[in-house]
């Protein structure tokens, strides 16, 4: 939207328009804590992977 068309637009307007945005903003909050759930776990399961190889390892010997 350019500026001229949020001059045009009537208080009620503005207001459903800023409810829309607000709205868009929470659909997006969620998307990002799981993706930084998601990075922890694959770096959780990195790290027990890098455990039962060392263990392998040091018991096969």
């Amino acid at each position: 939207m350019d500026k001229k068309d949020l001059e045009n637009l009537s208080e009620q307007e503005l207001l459903k328009l800023k409810e829309s945005i607000n709205d868009e903003i929470e659909k997006k909050r969620p998307n990002r804590s799981l993706s930084a759930t998601n990075t922890k776990g694959v770096a959780l399961v990195w790290i027990i992977l890098a455990i039962a190889i060392a263990a392998y390892r040091y018991f096969s010997m």
